[in-house]
């Protein structure tokens, strides 16, 4: 009798156990779920976009008004943070993938003229300037720790150059001295 509670017991416990543990394990797995599919930064993003607490809301709010004033539709938004502390907004223009912007956020502004040397081998200055490169147009323009970039390729490259030139002149005549990555 005895060990025929203790079976009971045993198995009574164990069911438990494994009850709480799977609905433990289903809530921890719905996690990173949402972590791999990026809901949960996506959520944090937009909330952080509407209450207006990230320093880059205004100057990415102010890069889609010009180019909405201009009939460009920038479109398939991705965010990336760099190893060293610089942050890149990509967009699409009106959906095509080749023409693309990158708005770049860097530490400072020795940082943005290190890295965008080594990537585009320019991009130094300030103000607007047009490189061509293997087949690619990038129109880089600069302030400050601030680098934003248009590049495009293929059958009607440059096709936005000229928009987007005054796109980033006016973008960057309001940009503050420094813009926190």
């Amino acid at each position: 009798m005895k060990r025929w509670i203790w079976g009971v017991s045993a198995v009574l416990l164990l069911s438990l156990t494994t009850g709480c543990t799977y609905k433990g394990m289903q809530k921890m797995t719905k996690e990173e779920v949402n972590k791999i599919n990026m809901k949960t930064f996506k959520e944090g993003s937009l909330r952080q976009r509407m209450q207006g607490t990230t320093l880059n809301t205004a100057l990415l709010q102010t890069l889609k008004a010009e180019c909405s004033k201009r009939g460009i539709r920038l479109t398939h938004e991705t965010y990336a943070e760099g190893l060293d502390g610089n942050i890149s907004y990509s967009y699409f223009i009106n959906g095509d993938a080749r023409h693309f912007l990158i708005v770049n956020v860097f530490p400072n502004e020795e940082e943005r003229i290190r890295k965008m040397a080594a990537v585009y081998g320019t991009g130094d200055g300030q103000g607007i300037n047009i490189y061509s490169k293997a087949g690619e147009a990038n129109v880089i323009s600069t302030k400050n720790n601030t680098a934003l970039v248009y590049s495009s390729s293929g059958v009607k490259q440059s096709k936005y150059s000229k928009e987007i030139k005054e796109v980033f002149k006016s973008v960057l005549s309001n940009v503050s001295n420094h813009i926190a990555p």
